[in-house]
């Protein structure tokens, strides 16, 4: 980068490293000149804001290829290695995600040996979350690609996060099914798969995307070669996880199924048993409804007693015969 001084309408913030301290976007040679030059840096800004996309446009003085790739609308998660740095996209969560299925943002950073510069249209978790350390000095990375590496680390964690509540929101669900309270949670299980289904599809995105850093990498991170290797492993750990909890809810949801399936059958067969009880006794109403003579009982003052007795009859002998042939 050839600026001396940021505009700093864009910027969201800015650092220095060994030693960390925030960097005054306004200060000549606030990139590159003066004593701070050889030291590496962070640049966060916001796409949302044309100033941001002015400065990396005119002022950074990156190559036009970075310049597109940070500035274009594409919204392939991918990671390209480039002479001596890295381009990446990488999938993260908005910072007010609740288990939303389109809280989903992305991150754009360019990194080589002097710095890395990271963009964005959406406030994002990941990037605000090592902002807050880096403020308060709770990780102190020497280098680019330590810097680098905090970033990865904290990506993973931030999907691990939202993997472990979803975890807990399942085991919950499952202690209601298995009490039998299970009517309520069909439309719970519903909204967790579809989180769990664009978690999953980011999560191996940038697993993929990531994955050339596990081969030839620039000689600025070599260095961080196993630390690379341990984030990537983490998002690796995600992704299973979030394939076992995907699991775990298809087979709750299975369970709910099978539940009202035995709940219904259950209350057909007591309508069944029911229905043919009451056969007999329609049967008789039936036939003493006719308006037709020769009716036995008409004129008898007992008549009616006998049908009710009749009635009862037939319906304790249907019973019987029903209770005997279930328990056959």
């Amino acid at each position: 980068m050839t600026a001396s001084t940021i505009d700093d309408g864009g910027l969201i913030c800015g650092f220095r490293l060994a030693p960390l301290e925030r960097l005054d976007p306004t200060a000549p040679g606030a990139v590159n000149g003066g004593a701070a030059a050889a030291r590496p840096f962070w640049l966060h800004f916001n796409l949302a804001d044309s100033r941001a996309r002015r400065w990396v446009q005119e002022e950074s003085g990156l190559e036009a290829a970075v310049v597109e790739a940070l500035l274009e609308t594409d919204p392939r998660i991918h990671l390209e290695v480039a002479g001596g740095g890295i381009v990446a996209v990488l999938a993260d969560l908005h910072h007010d995600f609740d288990n939303d299925p389109e809280g989903f943002g992305k991150l754009r950073l360019h990194a080589d040996e002097h710095g890395i510069v990271t963009i964005r249209s959406h406030a994002l978790q990941t990037a605000d979350r090592l902002r807050r350390e880096l403020q308060h000095q709770l990780v102190r990375p020497e280098s680019t690609g330590q810097l680098l590496h905090v970033l990865l680390q904290r990506l993973g964690e931030t999907f691990g996060t939202v993997v472990t509540r979803i975890a807990d929101e399942v085991d919950d669900v499952e202690d209601e099914i298995l009490a039998g309270r299970f009517r309520e949670h069909g439309k719970v299980l519903g909204r967790v798969r579809r989180s769990l289904a664009r978690l999953r599809r980011h999560a191996n995105a940038n697993r993929l995307a990531l994955g050339p850093l596990r081969g030839s990498l620039p000689p600025w991170l070599e260095p961080e070669r196993d630390e690379l290797r341990d984030a990537l492993g983490r998002l690796e750990m995600i992704a299973q996880d979030l394939e076992l909890v995907q699991e775990r809810t298809r087979l709750l949801q299975e369970e709910i199924a099978a539940r009202l399936n035995e709940t219904t059958n259950r209350n057909l067969a007591v309508l069944s048993t029911v229905t043919t009880a009451l056969l007999p006794i329609t049967l008789i109403t039936g036939i003493f409804g006719m308006n037709v003579g020769g009716l036995p009982g008409v004129n008898d003052p007992k008549g009616f007693r006998w049908v009710m007795v009749s009635m009862l009859v037939t319906v304790v002998i249907s019973l019987v015969s029903l209770l005997r042939r279930r328990s056959r």
